[in-house]
């Protein structure tokens, strides 16, 4: 927006577009235009910059619309399984976002979707077989089917040696029976099917599992049975002449976040401690302020700090591998920009200008004794200071105020749009401590909320 004089802001518009002089002549209330063609390159400019402002607008108002979409989704995620399943506190108000894997820029996984076909979610799962040992696997939900994506080595061929992407398993929508989820808050999902079940852990279930419901009712005219027990038995697949039968899953109470398994023949015991109770509902999100930049705390409890290696948090190192842990994870950071000091500074006197100056020479002649011996760069720096009086008050730059900062100690993944992303031994500045556990601060230009477990003051 241009707050100046019209005739300035006029002839800039002109130097912008890098019209000669001798082309146009400016007058009392308007300007002469010389050749039609400047003219057409005025309208052309004029005509970029409309097509550039309709795109931010576009843009802004299909954010918005996503993320009204992505809010009602939430609601009706949480509606499922209320009164079912206890929440975990770091994702009950988690924004949905679909799309976990950035389907768009891998061919390798689009190879294996139908033309056009759309894609309702994608992420990396866990998938456990017979034996309860996972790998993982690239889970990728249309609106028909669910690809299940491995890797393996290529054994033959040109390509031998090489990893590639490798179509596992390709579910169809309408033969899926039933989901299984415990009443814990685990990560767990079991999909059952007329051939075999399939165990798998998502840190995302509640999305897929409410996607999944809308998609069967699309298709079946029929809403998917959904079963809420802490013991689920699962068919397994029959290989060689041997396999086949079923496994047994029990949950059971345990302490901490953290899942623990412990198989057992035929049957596996998952122990994790209490989350948020059944009847929890996520949070209205409409004013970003109320969380943290406000005076009301935020509506959910900041994680506790991980313990060791966990899903969204990195080991904790010790003070004694402070250089191995700089080399690691340390990134050159570009020092803050140096003051600049403007031109209009007040001049500084002349030597020997004034009568106190030279009183004050004939003051200190006899004290010759005194003075520490003015050798090399030192002594003339010295010298100069002497003899030059002091910056005028008003001249001075006033002292900034020091930001408080933190260093990270685990690595911490912003679940929503206004928290902080960090690594380990991030530097930040602290700007805000909520006695909440959120705190706010600044990383690289941005500033979020991150949980103040996560950091230590320096």
């Amino acid at each position: 927006r241009w707050n100046g004089d019209e005739r300035l802001g006029t002839q800039h518009l002109l130097r912008s577009v890098n019209m000669d002089t001798d082309q146009y002549q400016m007058g009392k209330s308007k300007i002469f235009i010389k050749n039609p063609e400047s003219l057409f390159l005025l309208e052309e400019m004029r005509e970029r910059k409309f097509d550039r402002f309709a795109r931010v607008i576009q843009k802004a108002w299909r954010k918005y619309i996503a993320w009204r979409k992505y809010e009602e989704m939430r609601e009706e995620a949480s509606s499922i399984l209320f009164n079912f399943k206890e929440r975990r506190r770091n994702s009950i108000n988690r924004n949905f976002v679909g799309d976990y894997l950035g389907i768009e820029d891998r061919p390798e996984l689009q190879q294996f979707l139908g033309k056009r076909e759309r894609v309702d979610f994608a992420d990396s799962v866990t998938k456990f077989d017979r034996r309860f040992k996972g790998i993982k696997r690239d889970l990728i939900l249309s609106p028909k089917y669910i690809y299940l994506i491995g890797r393996e080595k290529v054994k033959k061929g040109p390509e031998k040696g090489q990893i590639k992407e490798v179509l596992k398993r390709k579910i169809d929508i309408q033969n899926i029976t039933g989901v299984s989820l415990s009443t814990r808050q685990d990560d767990f999902i079991v999909l059952h099917e007329p051939e075999y079940d399939s165990l798998l852990e998502s840190i995302f279930k509640t999305e897929l599992v409410s996607l999944l419901c809308k998609r069967t009712e699309e298709l079946t005219r029929q809403k998917l049975k959904l079963n809420f027990s802490d013991s689920i038995q699962f068919k397994i697949k029959k290989e060689g002449w041997g396999g086949g039968g079923s496994r047994n899953i029990v949950f059971s109470r345990g302490q901490g976040e953290l899942v623990a398994m412990k198989p057992a023949g035929k049957a596996l015991t998952i122990t994790i401690g209490d989350g948020l109770p059944k009847n929890s509902k996520p949070t209205k999100k409409g004013i970003p302020q109320n969380r943290g930049f406000g005076k009301t705390a935020p509506a959910r409890a900041a994680p506790p700090a991980p313990s060791g290696r966990c899903g969204n948090g990195a080991p904790r190192f010790s003070r004694d591998s402070q250089m191995s842990r700089e080399q690691m994870y340390s990134k050159p950071m570009k020092g803050p920009a140096k003051s600049r000091i403007g031109l209009e500074m007040p001049s500084l006197p002349k030597q020997g200008a004034t009568t106190k100056a030279r009183k004050s020479v004939n003051i200190n002649a006899n004290m010759e004794f005194m003075k520490v011996p003015d050798e090399g760069v030192a002594g003339i720096q010295r010298r100069r200071s002497i003899s030059k009086r002091p910056l005028p008050a008003v001249g001075r730059p006033k002292p900034q105020p020091r930001t408080p900062k933190c260093r990270a100690l685990y690595q911490y993944t912003g679940q929503d749009m206004d928290e902080l992303s960090f690594d380990v031994n991030d530097v930040m500045d602290l700007l805000l401590e909520d006695p909440s556990g959120w705190w706010k601060g600044r990383l690289r230009g941005k500033e979020g909320l991150f949980p103040g477990n996560y950091v230590e003051k320096i």
